[in-house]
């Protein structure tokens, strides 16, 4: 999974990228990395999976604070965190975004950065 990502220190916000196909095992090494940062520099995230391709299953997302976080630190439910998303994977992120909520995750869908950013500064 090839990503870049960069500190908005500005409005202490990490901004992720991602530009490639995604699955489980990468994902979760990246999720953890940027978590870990947000909470020691008290910023909040912006990933942005539009240059990307989701290989992950509805189930593996339903579960995925469950068995990827919880049991590192409870707070990475916490940590506002916007999702930009393509097309192809909107009903993949609002499924998604749909159980984070559910299980008191701070989480948002868009489709554009500018509106995700908004939501950030406010959150």
């Amino acid at each position: 999974m090839e990503y870049t990502f960069e500190l908005i220190n500005d409005f202490k916000i990490i901004e992720v990228k991602v530009f490639s196909i995604f699955e489980e095992n990468d994902a979760v090494i990246m999720g953890k990395m940027i978590r870990k940062k947000a909470i020691e520099l008290n910023y909040k995230i912006l990933y942005d999976f539009s240059q990307s391709i989701n290989r992950i299953s509805y189930t593996k997302a339903y579960y995925w604070f469950r068995e990827h976080y919880d049991n590192i630190d409870i707070k990475y439910r916490y940590i506002p965190t916007a999702h930009i998303t393509n097309e192809e994977d909107f009903v993949f992120f609002n499924f998604f975004e749909t159980t984070c909520i559910n299980s008191g995750i701070r989480i948002k869908l868009f489709r554009k950065r500018d509106d995700a950013l908004e939501w950030l500064y406010t959150n």
